[in-house]
């Protein structure tokens, strides 16, 4: 799935030696900024932890396994840019935006990027069968989770990216398999609220990555953007921002929730989701940067700091740090 890179010229430094400009060209092609996505191969492991320690299962072991869980995702979804742009090389030269990554700018070369890519998937693949095996009767969910999500994403890249409304469910499905992912290698049960959250907030992103790439691409340059139209857009937006916070705001009332975790309190962290999602609806409508909406989001003091507030008030009160 592509993302926009910063709108500067790619500098040949000569004076660095060749692996190191390499490696560099190669950190960026690989997108580390989109890894804060696999945030949700942990969200399993955060609401299920009071269960866990109830029965004395919540370890370091543990939450070392779903952190390498986190990690696959990593592997998985950098192979998937490396190879988004070796077989878009061709088309992002002719881009004013995309004509800057390593491998079209040629600061990585076409070559080497593919050793790379096998490189990513090889470690991918022996850390994925490593922990399914560690997980044992839940681990072919989690291998499966990895292969769907890298399968999905290979359709993504030879062709799926190119169908209107396709691209952005294949972008939200891959949130699910996240949350799927983590909740094997815990393992913990995910709820139907918990996927219903997941699905509706995926959607959510999707829907709203599409909306910046119309309000700041040229449509030329891809033409399923032609397809969307903003009016649709906002409406769908304004919709899924709805029933994403009333999907939470249920979950947080329903009576198995409050037994679990002890407290009726949690529908109080609502308002913290209610703001994250207007704020990145904002961050959404700036036409004068290429800049990728969830690179926005990790530098907008406001957002970061709902963010943190909202993921403290939920931690203590489902551990039951705050008064119940």
């Amino acid at each position: 799935m592509t993302e926009h890179l910063p709108a500067k010229l790619p500098q040949q430094e000569s004076a660095k030696p060749p692996i190191v400009a390499e490696l560099q060209a190669l950190w960026q092609t690989m997108r580390p900024h989109q890894w804060v996505k696999n945030v949700f191969v942990i969200v399993p492991l955060i609401f299920g932890g009071p269960e866990l320690l109830a029965q004395h299962k919540l370890t370091a072991v543990l939450v070392a396994r779903v952190a390498l869980a986190a990690l696959c995702f990593c592997l998985a979804s950098s192979a998937t840019y490396v190879l988004n742009d070796l077989l878009d090389a061709e088309a992002d030269r002719a881009h004013p935006v995309k004509r800057l990554r390593p491998i079209a700018a040629g600061l990585l070369t076409e070559a080497r990027a593919k050793r790379w890519l096998v490189t990513l998937l090889l470690l991918d693949a022996m850390l994925t069968a490593a922990i399914a095996l560690w997980v044992g009767e839940t681990g072919t969910v989690f291998a499966l989770a990895i292969g769907g999500y890298f399968i999905q994403n290979l359709a993504y890249s030879l062709g799926l990216k190119r169908v209107a409304y396709v691209d952005a469910a294949i972008i939200a499905t891959g949130f699910l398999l996240r949350v799927l992912a983590g909740a094997a290698a815990a393992p913990v049960a995910a709820s139907h609220w918990m996927l219903a959250c997941t699905a509706l907030l995926a959607m959510f992103l999707a829907l709203g990555k599409r909306k910046h790439e119309v309000l700041t691409s040229d449509v030329k340059h891809r033409a399923n953007l032609k397809v969307y139209r903003l009016a649709h857009l906002n409406f769908a937006l304004g919709l899924l921002a709805l029933l994403t916070s009333a999907a939470y705001l249920l979950y947080t009332l329903d009576p198995d929730t409050v037994q679990r975790f002890h407290t009726a309190r949690l529908p109080w962290t609502t308002p913290f989701g209610i703001f994250g999602l207007w704020r990145f609806s904002r961050l959404l409508d700036a036409r004068d940067t290429a800049h990728s909406p969830t690179e926005r989001m990790l530098h907008d003091p406001a957002f970061l700091l709902n963010l943190v507030a909202g993921a403290l008030a939920v931690g203590l009160l489902i551990y039951g740090v705050l008064p119940q």
